[in-house]
Order: C-alpha cells, then sequence, then structure tokens
C-alpha cells in the first residue's frame, strides 16, 4: 500500500472517531496503535512506546503544572478584582473605557498566570455584568473579554510557549520573549478597536454617570494603583529570575507557584477549600496535557514511520511554491486545526512535521513558534470548539446565548489575525527583544 492511500486511510479515520465523539486525545491514540499493528505487528507498539517515552521525560514539561497551579490560585487570590476596582476608577469616565480597561486587565492576569482561562473567568464573572448593567454593546463587552483573556495563550509566561519549545527543542527564555511585543500589539490593537468604535458612537460604550464620577477621589483613584505591586513581584519573579540566568525555567516556574500562594495569603482570600480545589485543578489539567502529548507523539512517531513527514516534504515541493506560500499554507492548516482539534494538540502533531519544514526554508525557529502560538490564539475564540467560547458562557449571565457569543468573535478574530499579518511582515515584532536581551 503506497504512501498516499495510507495517510488518507489515517486521516480519514481520525476525523471519523471525531466526528462520533471521541475525545481527540484517544482518537489519535487509536489510530496510531491500530496503524502501527496492522503495518508492523504488536512488536511495534514497543518501539512507538519506547520513542515517546523519551519525548514524554522531557525537563521543561515539569513546568507545566507549576505554572497551572500558579494560574489556578491566583484565581482564587483576588487580585483580578483589584484590578478591576482600579481600572474602574481610571477608565470608567471614558468612552468604552471599561471595556478598554478589561482588556489591560486581562493582559496583566495573562503576564501572571500564562493562561487565558484565568482572565475569561474573572473577567467574564466582573466587568461583563458591570458593563452590560451600564448599557455596553454586548458584542463589544464579550469580545474584549474572549480576545483579552486569550492573550494568556502569548504573553509571557506563556504555557502554549513552554509546550512549543520543548516540542521543538528551542531555547524557552527566546519564546517567552518572542510573545511579549505580539501580546502588546494585539492588546493595543483591542483598545484602540474599542476606543475608536466607542468614540464614534458612544452608545456602545456609555462612560459611567456623572454621580459615580464625583464618588471617585483622587486619593482613591492612586490607592487603587496598589494593586500593582503583588502584581510586578510575581512577574518578576518568575522571568526576572529566569532571564538573569539565577533559575532555569522549571525552576523559575516554581517560583512562580510559590509567589501566587504568598500574593493569595496577603489578600487573605485563600481558604484551605480554595487551595484543595487549585491543586485538584492542577492535575487534572496537568493530566489532560499529558494525555494529549502522549497521544499525539504516537500519531506522528507512526506517521513519520511510514515515510509520512517525507511525504509531505515532497508534496510541497512537486507543488513548486515559494517559501512564503508554504508558510502561509502551514498557517492556515493550524488555523483550521484549531477550529476543530485542543491547541496543544496542534503542537505536538504539527511542530514535530512543520518544523524541520520551516528551517529547510530559511525561516527562525523562534519566529515561527511566536506565529503558531499567535494562530493558536485565534482558535481559542473560533467556533465551533473555542475554549474561551464554553468558558466564557458557563460564568456568563444567562441573558447571554452560545450565538452572542458567535457573533462577537468575528472583529476581534479579524484583528488576531491582522496582528499575525503584521508579525510576518515585519519579523523584527517578534525578534528584537529575543535577540536583545537573550543574543
Amino acid at each position: 500500500m503506497d504512501i498516499q492511500t495510507i495517510s488518507a486511510l489515517i486521516f480519514l479515520g481520525l476525523l471519523f472517531l471525531v466526528f462520533i465523539g471521541v475525545p481527540l486525545t484517544f482518537a489519535l491514540g487509536t489510530v496510531a496503535l491500530v496503524t502501527s499493528y496492522v503495518l508492523w505487528g504488536p512488536a511495534a507498539w514497543y518501539l512507538v512506546g519506547d520513542k515517546v517515552g523519551g519525548m514524554i521525560f522531557n525537563y521543561t514539561l515539569i513546568s507545566v503544572p507549576f505554572f497551572l497551579f500558579m494560574a489556578n490560585v491566583l484565581a482564587k487570590s483576588g487580585i483580578a478584582e483589584d484590578f478591576y476596582d482600579a481600572m474602574y476608577k481610571w477608565m470608567g469616565p471614558l468612552p468604552g473605557g471599561l471595556a478598554m480597561g478589561t482588556v489591560l486587565i486581562s493582559a496583566l492576569i495573562a503576564a501572571m498566570s500564562g493562561v487565558s482561562a484565568v482572565g475569561v473567568v474573572t473577567m467574564g464573572t466582573i466587568a461583563l455584568p458591570a458593563m452590560l448593567k451600564r448599557g455596553y454593546d454586548k458584542n463589544i463587552a464579550l469580545g474584549t473579554i474572549l480576545s483579552g483573556g486569550a492573550l494568556g495563550q502569548l504573553i509571557p509566561p506563556s504555557l502554549m510557549a513552554i509546550i512549543f519549545s520543548s516540542m521543538a527543542n528551542l531555547s524557552v527564555g527566546k519564546i517567552f520573549l518572542a510573545g511579549a511585543m505580539p501580546g502588546i500589539l494585539l492588546m493595543v490593537l483591542f483598545i484602540l478597536y474599542v476606543g475608536i468604535r466607542s468614540f464614534l458612537n458612544p452608545s456602545l460604550g456609555p462612560p459611567i454617570s456623572a454621580e459615580e464620577r464625583k464618588a471617585i477621589t483622587w486619593r482613591e483613584k492612586f490607592a487603587s494603583l496598589k494593586v500593582a505591586l503583588p502584581a510586578a513581584f510575581l512577574v518578576i519573579g518568575v522571568l526576572g529570575s529566569l532571564f538573569a540566568g539565577i533559575a532555569s525555567p522549571t525552576e523559575s516556574a516554581a517560583v512562580g507557584a510559590i509567589g501566587s500562594v504568598i500574593i493569595a495569603l496577603v489578600n487573605r482570600r485563600l481558604t484551605y477549600e480554595g487551595f484543595q480545589d487549585a491543586c485538584y485543578q492542577t492535575l487534572k489539567s496537568s493530566t489532560m496535557v499529558l494525555w494529549i502529548a502522549i497521544s499525539s507523539l504516537l500519531f506522528v512517531s507512526v506517521y513519520a514511520g511510514i515515510g509520512g513527514d517525507e511525504f509531505i516534504r515532497d508534496a510541497i515541493e512537486v507543488a513548486g511554491l515559494d517559501r512564503w506560500s508554504v508558510l502561509i499554507l502551514m498557517m492556515i492548516i493550524v488555523f483550521l486545526l484549531g477550529m476543530v482539534m485542543d491547541p496543544v494538540g496542534i503542537i505536538f502533531l504539527t511542530v514535530p512535521i512543520f518544523l524541520p519544514i520551516v528551517v529547510s526554508l530559511g525561516f527562525d525557529p523562534i519566529w515561527y513558534g511566536a506565529l503558531v502560538i499567535i494562530n493558536l490564539e485565534m482558535a481559542y475564540l473560533t467556533p465551533p470548539f473555542g475554549y474561551n467560547l464554553f468558558i466564557l458562557k458557563s460564568v456568563a449571565p444567562p441573558s447571554v446565548s452560545t450565538l452572542d457569543l458567535y457573533r462577537a468573535v468575528p472583529p476581534f478574530v479579524m484583528l488576531q489575525a491582522l496582528g499575525l499579518a503584521l508579525c510576518m511582515l515585519f519579523p523584527e515584532i517578534v525578534l528584537w527583544l529575543p535577540n536583545w536581551i537573550l543574543p
């Protein structure tokens, strides 16, 4: 049987299992194990398992549960409420100020947690009811929370960056820094979009009332800024220890985990039950990531074993595409996969196949990694399986329907696509900071 037929059967089998409701993790693993058994017999399972085991026992991946624990503890520390109070006092009087401030707070939470769920849950609980109560346009209110939360996948310390660097065998520090400027770029694009629309049509984002403004003194405004201290403490502890060479990526993740507990204790909002729940959620999420990794690596190992990676490279060469067309095609594939697959699984699935092609075409792998993570950030917003859509729906008021969430997404996905295009056209947006700090 030729490679074309085997490839078609493998991917059709995978699509069939996903279509009938089998979780992606088990679908990938099942197809990999069945294919290897049919082609090489049961002895192949030992070889495939040995290869996957060697990739799973990656020291960098140990940082994943630490960052997840940090995110879960921060969700219970009350720091998001303090951020929102400060933002309300400073930006509430502006047209669209609460929405713009929501994006800014989400970016700050992203810089402390490294995942999107914390920002979406906290802003969906705190900011969304406040904006809807004040007559904000529902699309803007929902879109800022969804897109702002997604910044957690890009702004360091990003969990996606850790996973990508472990798969690509690249510097975690450089991948972290590669996401910083694009993250700021996207944050600015979101804020400008909301600000311009609200300025042209104030009814989309009404400022807080004159009575509310009078009730806020300058003393209260400046006092509210003290919330920045724990945020700075945590960011400097995690990223500062890493970039200063004091700690490895895994050790800096441990610093972040301890720092999050200290912040929660200082705020006096971490109960025993909350700590227990944070540990449970960390275990649950870490196990999910690990199973996705195992199944994806099984699938990739089997496909590479039958020559699938060479087949894809040969197909690209035969197509006669120039290197930019190849890169754009890869970005389209990643985007389409993001609509139906878990972003972690996409990294484990595509990096072993795409990255060698990227390097052979002369592109910088750090730059490519940032492009992939920006692309996967869109996956958290795009229907039908965008994670942030389901997370926000779980905490949104009953008046917010799934259709409302779908309607709010397109402008912000387009802004993310614009950010991705700018980073492709001007690679220095991605590479300037890592090349300057970690040459």
